[in-house]
């Protein structure tokens, strides 16, 4: 199995990294974030599967 490094920037890097100046800017930015989410999201149900035991890499 993969070994999964966290090395997500916050809200606070992402807007210190990023101020959107457009429209298109800020749509780019919005979806980062909701990637993001989604990662965490992600990488959470992994740990909370690998706790329980139930890490089975078919349900992915």
């Amino acid at each position: 199995m993969a070994h999964i490094v966290e090395v997500v920037p916050n809200d606070t890097e992402i807007e210190e990294l990023t101020s959107p100046r457009n429209a298109q800017a800020a749509k780019a930015l919005k979806h980062k974030r909701e990637v993001k989410r989604r990662l965490e999201d992600y990488l959470e149900r992994a740990e909370l599967r690998k706790a329980l035991g139930t890490d089975d890499e078919d349900d992915f």
